[in-house]
């Protein structure tokens, strides 16, 4: 009788730890998830090196709906979450693709700044833009501004990637 009772306890005891290996896995892939739609030195790299017909694709994979852009040769996206706003332009001249991101949301400002940093080559601030040149990526210029209504908590973001001049798009 003594064994039974030890055996449910300690059955009990790995029931408790299987829910709870559950719960933090189900944790970190809630957080992996939130992190999925945003831009990071991975992606602009794809972007830059791949056609817009290939970018289109991927960027509607990671959620972007797609706008109608004015011009031959651009591609607008944007991404709704939580009362944020996020706006990915990506614009084709000749084989060269240029990237402008026009965001609040913190966390993709985060994590640009946080995939780029094992790349940076230097890092330089001049009348409130902030420059960045970046392996085998090219220049990232960033600015941020107060939110207009004003809010302390959020920001809007103005980054701009421009392509290394050996950097160019395949087919």
């Amino acid at each position: 009788m003594f064994t039974q009772y030890k055996n449910d306890s300690f059955s009990s005891v790995i029931h408790m730890k299987k829910v709870f290996l559950l719960a933090v896995l189900s944790f970190v892939t809630a957080l992996s998830y939130a992190q999925q739609k945003f831009l990071s030195y991975e992606d602009l790299l794809y972007l830059e090196t791949n056609n817009l017909q290939k970018a289109n694709n991927f960027m509607q994979s990671k959620g972007y709906s797609p706008l109608k852009s004015k011009r031959q040769g651009n591609l607008k996206f944007t991404l709704q979450s939580a009362g944020n706003t996020s706006e990915v332009e990506i614009r084709s001249d000749g084989k060269r693709v240029y990237i402008y991101i026009t965001t609040d949301e913190i966390q993709q400002f985060n994590l640009l700044y946080n995939s780029i940093q094992p790349y940076l080559e230097s890092m330089e601030e001049n009348s409130g833009i902030t420059i960045y040149k970046v392996k085998d990526l090219g220049v990232i210029y960033a600015t941020s501004n107060d939110k207009v209504p004003y809010s302390p908590v959020k920001r809007d973001y103005d980054i701009s990637i421009v392509s290394d001049k050996n950097i160019t798009a395949y087919n």
